[in-house]
């Protein structure tokens, strides 16, 4: 991409400027700008209320429909993507490959950066249809600066292939530069050191995901009386807070929520089936 139409784009972009000296600060001060800053940023999600909503019965209609929820990013955006992914399964019981989460560069972008893959259009696009993404399906793309190359195409190419799109993006609705059938903008303003939005942006972007998982979870019956009921045991400390929650929800000793989990398999919403019927 050109080095002239790249600067146009971020010349603009809120998230670019410069609004603080932090050389200029004791380390008491920065400490007290980094949290008040991500406190503040965070308080904008109140003004995207109903697109968040709209998003999270997306989620969920994707999935209850028979499709995937694809989310995909680059840098810093993309690991929030692969995080957020990771986490669906051993929390909700869902499916490993019903929320993929998809990053510029690929596996390896994970734990090294790879800053150049997010120019790569082409890459964006290729990675949607690989997934041979379809109008079940909803792709939500993470872009802070909101004109990332990769997500741009990805989106694009979803698009072209039927299905509901979304972007999550941290910059105002008027100047990005991706199209999609829903944009969530919360505009958090200038980072404490300019440009680097792994910091109050990625924190916006990873409370949205949050929330919008969270809900999409209650509304497919994942949550029961405020507990997990469908998350997966798969560690010691997760079959403990199965027993955990048995003890808790129906007034039962270690030994008798572990033999009922122990007869349905660990299985935790079978558990809590059986005790609500007897």
């Amino acid at each position: 991409m050109n080095l002239r139409r790249v600067l146009d784009e971020i010349k603009n972009l809120s998230t670019e400027r410069k609004e603080y000296d932090l050389s200029s600060l004791s380390p008491d001060e920065i400490y007290i700008l980094s949290v008040e800053e991500n406190v503040n940023a965070l308080l904008k999600l109140y003004d995207v209320k109903d697109e968040v909503l709209k998003l999270a019965r997306w989620w969920a209609d994707a999935l209850k429909g028979g499709g995937r929820v694809i989310l995909i990013g680059a840098g810093t955006s993309g690991r929030l993507a692969v995080m957020e992914a990771a986490e669906m399964y051993p929390t909700f019981g869902i499916a490993r490959g019903r929320v993929v989460g998809v990053i510029a560069g690929g596996k390896r972008s994970v734990f090294a950066s790879k800053e150049g893959a997010e120019d790569v259009e082409s890459e964006g696009s290729r990675a949607v249809s690989r997934l041979k993404v379809g109008h079940k399906d909803l792709v939500v793309g993470l872009s802070a600066s909101g004109r990332t190359p990769y997500v741009r195409a990805a989106l694009k190419r979803a698009m072209e292939r039927r299905s509901r799109t979304a972007l999550i993006t941290t910059n105002p609705c008027d100047v990005i530069s991706i199209d999609a059938h829903l944009k969530v903008c919360v505009p958090v303003g200038p980072e404490i050191l300019p440009g680097s939005t792994r910091m109050k942006s990625a924190t916006v972007q990873k409370v949205v995901l949050n929330t919008v998982s969270l809900i999409g979870a209650v509304l497919l019956g994942k949550v029961e009386r405020g507990r997990m009921v469908d998350m997966v045991p798969t560690s010691e400390k997760l079959r403990a807070r199965a027993v955990k929650t048995l003890m808790e929800e129906f007034n039962l000793t270690e030994e008798k929520a572990t033999d009922i989990l122990k007869e349905v398999r660990w299985n935790l919403k079978e558990a809590f089936r059986k005790l609500l019927k007897g």
